[in-house]
């Protein structure tokens, strides 16, 4: 369970954003993802709702996911595609901060990697309603199938941590923790983003600087329906890594 006593604010454009506010976006998200998968869990309990969802997608499996979101996996990557050529390299940036009150930040980066590597599907998938696969693909990979945002699309993603030269997005140096990589919609093809997310643990608390990186072409209502996105997959990720320390 996560500490009674870690309260996480996101501050999203300029706007402080309580907690609440952003479980009350995921539950709105978890209850149109539950209608599309067929899903039956109590519109009142998030809790309930996120649980049957992961055991919902582990049940069908990445096989059977991508059946069901081919059409718009295939949209989707047409997309991403044209709006990197209409782009021509310049990018978008979806930015958020979040602020905790107590624990660490810094141990999330950690807690995601081991269950990436150790295959543990459900600790991703938990995070957010629109996770719908996360695992590693091969050659150091990592294979992500969401709903980015305000999409009405599933995207495949496929991140990448050892070249990072298509990263535009300096680093802080006041942010002792950096995850870096870049994404595109093929293992093989050309970049389409990336992401830098910095963390600072703080002797009250911490700092956790997030952002994506988009193809400058993207909608701007669809960057400002993934800072939701954001703060929902990283507050409950931070959650669950400190949970684990306590």
């Amino acid at each position: 369970m996560p500490d009674a006593g870690l309260t996480i604010t996101a501050e999203i454009d300029g706007r402080c954003v309580s907690r609440s506010e952003v479980l009350e976006w995921e539950a709105g998200r978890a209850s149109k993802v539950c209608k599309k998968l067929g899903v039956t869990a109590p519109p009142s309990d998030l809790a309930a709702q996120r649980q049957a969802l992961v055991a919902r997608k582990l049940e069908l499996g990445h096989e059977t996911l991508e059946r069901l979101l081919a059409r718009e996996l295939q949209w989707s990557e047409r997309g991403a595609r044209l709006l990197a050529r209409l782009s021509r390299g310049r990018r978008r940036l979806c930015t958020i901060e979040l602020t905790g009150n107590s624990g660490s930040a810094e141990v999330m980066p950690r807690y995601y990697q081991d269950a990436m590597e150790t295959g543990d599907e459900a600790a991703l998938l938990a995070a957010c309603p629109d996770h719908y696969i996360l695992c590693a693909s091969g050659d150091g990979l990592q294979q992500v199938v969401e709903t980015t945002g305000g999409s009405p699309l599933a995207a495949r993603i496929f991140l990448d941590e050892s070249d990072l030269s298509a990263a535009t997005t300096e680093a802080d140096q006041a942010f002792p923790v950096q995850w870096v990589a870049v994404g595109g919609t093929s293992p093989n093809g050309p970049s389409t983003g990336a992401i830098r997310h910095q963390f600072r643990d703080e002797p009250h608390g911490f700092t956790v600087r997030l952002t994506g990186e988009f193809p400058a072409a993207t909608p701007p209502t669809l960057i400002r329906a993934h800072q939701w996105h954001l703060a929902c997959e990283f507050s409950n990720w931070i959650e669950a890594a400190n949970s684990l320390a306590d």
